[in-house]
């Protein structure tokens, strides 16, 4: 290898300066002034002439790369012939740093060429080495494909590059990377999986799309999947049979069971056509519930409310549900058949046959007057309900009565009298005690659960005139009365 003069260390900098610096004109003035150039050198050896002709080619400008890279290679040949190795080595670097791949042919070119030009490359190239998860991804370095992972590049210009790394199917990767000299210059990167876009139409158009039983709307829709992944549809259009389709993105595009035709994928988007088979002639469906008033919904569509009849309905296996809002909700299948009606009965909630003792008594459920016993209730929700008994005089009661669909429950209850206590004593005692004209004792008398309200109280002794009062028995009191007699 040739050694360098005393500027070694300059003429390295300035040449790599060179490289990255150099603003690059293409045009085509410069084309005959290049032939003329490499014509100098090659056959005239007129290097003088040469020199000339190729700064004059590169100030012009050349519409194409390579003639540029060309332009640099040839110059840098002729300053080599003047002796002039740093003009040269400035050329050679340009022209690398245009083409990172470019080499001389050691059987046409002198050792004194190749030394100078291999010295340049091997200080302003390195190697890099690209990874991706998964591999075959193209790679783009500086906005030109460079080839497919995985991927070593053995003469990348040492300094700043931007890297992509994109793949059918997966988010495309976009760094900013710098490359070392001497160093392990590794990239790995792991692509996401891209959501492709799935435009689905119908023909006829308007069907519905359900996925895994709910409707997601309409035909056209737009559904997204990523690779390997798949999507279970059925489109259900009246008059039409309901088409169950498997949809999946494989490598090779949208593939669909039943369907031998694979549907391309661009720009991550495809275009998937579905043809609907008319169906045999519609029969229709009457709709019942108790409670009236139910919403009614043919395959999760919203038709109405009970007591309502369907005509038109596409012959099949159907799912009809009908729901009170904080109520509650039945779905059942109902074979639709052509040209017949087809009766669904849905009973929803349950009742309650509500009885106490004493009778009468007013009942609330879940806070709201629902009548007096003996009560049959409307239709309740299905789950727990509280229901309290009320009557005047009577201790309230209140229980939990689950209900259940479709049967009645009978509840009974007794009441408990709400109770006070009386005391009563006279002077003179051992006088007749009557309470509402009934006998029951003498003073000093005391008496224990007796029924709350209002009671007209009597004493009795012969000799004496009676003594009357009234009295007002509360819940867990103790009333006390004294009688004062006068003697007749």
């Amino acid at each position: 290898m040739t050694d360098l003069n005393d500027n070694k260390v300059c003429s390295l900098i300035l040449l790599i300066l060179s490289a990255f610096l150099t603003t690059q004109c293409l045009a085509d003035d410069g084309k005959a002034y290049l032939e003329r150039g490499i014509t100098a050198y090659s056959k005239d050896a007129d290097f003088d002439k040469a020199i000339s002709e190729l700064q004059k080619a590169i100030e012009l400008g050349l519409s194409e790369v390579s003639d540029m890279v060309k332009a640099h290679l040839y110059l840098g040949f002729a300053y080599m012939a003047n002796n002039k190795r740093i003009d040269a080595v400035i050329e050679f670097a340009k022209a690398i740093n245009l083409d990172p791949e470019l080499t001389l042919d050691p059987k046409i070119y002198s050792s004194k060429i190749l030394s100078a030009f291999n010295e340049t490359k091997a200080s302003l190239v390195d190697t890099l080495t690209v990874i991706s998860m998964p591999g075959g991804a193209e790679v783009l370095l500086d906005g030109k494909k460079v080839g497919i992972t995985p991927l070593k590049l053995n003469s990348v210009i040492t300094g700043d590059h931007n890297l992509t790394i994109s793949k059918d199917y997966f988010l495309s990767k976009t760094l900013n990377i710098k490359v070392y000299k001497g160093e392990d210059n590794r990239i790995e990167v792991e692509l996401e999986k891209a959501d492709i876009t799935i435009n689905i139409n119908s023909n006829p158009s308007e069907a519905i799309v359900y996925i895994s039983g709910n409707p997601e709307g309409k035909t056209p829709i737009s559904l997204k999947i990523s690779l390997d992944k798949d999507i279970n549809l059925k489109l259900a259009k009246e008059e039409y049979l309901d088409k169950e389709i498997n949809i999946k993105l494989i490598k090779e595009g949208i593939s669909i069971y039943g369907i031998d035709n694979v549907f391309p994928v661009k720009d991550n988007i495809a275009d998937v056509q579905i043809d609907l088979v008319s169906a045999p002639a519609p029969g229709s469906l009457k709709v019942t519930s108790e409670p009236q008033g139910a919403l009614i919904y043919l395959d999760g569509i919203e038709k109405g409310q009970t007591p309502l009849t369907l005509s038109k309905v596409t012959p099949g296996n159907r799912e009809v549900r009908v729901s009170i809002p904080e109520f509650d909700s039945i779905s059942k299948r109902i074979d639709i058949i052509s040209n017949k009606e087809t009766l669904a009965d849905f009973v929803l909630g349950g009742t309650a046959k509500l009885l106490s003792v004493p009778t009468n008594a007013k009942v609330f459920i879940d806070g709201k007057l629902a009548g007096n016993t003996p009560l049959n209730t409307n239709r309740l929700p299905i789950g727990s309900h509280q229901v309290r008994f009320s009557k005047d005089k009577y201790l309230d009661k209140t229980i939990t009565v689950l209900i259940e669909r479709g049967q009645e429950k009978e509840i009974k209850v007794r009441l408990l009298e709400q109770k006070g206590s009386i005391a009563i004593s006279s002077d003179p005692s051992d006088a007749d005690v009557y309470l509402n004209d009934e006998l029951k004792g003498k003073t000093p008398f005391f008496l224990y659960g007796l029924q709350i309200g209002e009671y007209s109280i009597r004493l009795s002794k012969t000799g004496f005139d009676d003594w009357n009062d009234k009295v007002n028995i509360r819940e867990n009191e103790l009333s006390w009365l004294f009688g004062k007699l006068i003697s007749q």
